[in-house]
């Protein structure tokens, strides 16, 4: 069965810097989109999110490097006037959370990647973390972290 997620920035992040408490699950979590064949979307201002907090926990040339990584292990979905209505109304936490799950309803994903406890509980699709994710369904060999 084919499965198709969004990815939630956070995700990104914790993949980008290794000193943050969820590094590892979120490094596997890649691992298993990039060799899985499942489809998987991150929004277009995740990027520029992902960008800014990875170059202020690394340096210019690595968050560089990485957003162009990203761009070949994810689609992107685009963040046009109509999805960012929908997150200004929306009854998510923040505007961010909202673009996501707009996003998300849009593509008619499977399932939103996310470790953010307070987002996504309104959607009609599933939020599970990156964990839950290869707990789930790894199609690899993943070690319990």
């Amino acid at each position: 069965m084919s499965r198709s997620v969004i990815v939630d920035t956070n995700i990104l992040i914790d993949a980008a810097v290794p000193d943050r408490e969820h590094h590892n699950e979120a490094m596997l979590f890649e691992d298993e989109v990039a060799y899985s064949g499942m489809q998987s979307y991150i929004a277009a201002t995740s990027l520029k999110d992902a960008y800014y907090l990875i170059k202020s926990a690394t340096d210019e040339v690595f968050a560089r490097e990485y957003v162009q990584c990203l761009m070949r292990l994810y689609s992107v979905a685009a963040v046009d006037a109509t999805v960012c209505e929908d997150a200004a109304r929306s009854n998510e936490p923040d505007f961010e959370d909202g673009i996501i799950r707009s996003c998300a309803e849009g593509l008619g994903v499977d399932y939103i990647v996310s470790r953010d406890e307070n987002a996504f509980g309104h959607s009609p699709i599933k939020k599970m973390t990156a964990q839950e994710y290869l707990d789930e369904f790894a199609e690899h060999e993943t070690a319990d972290i």
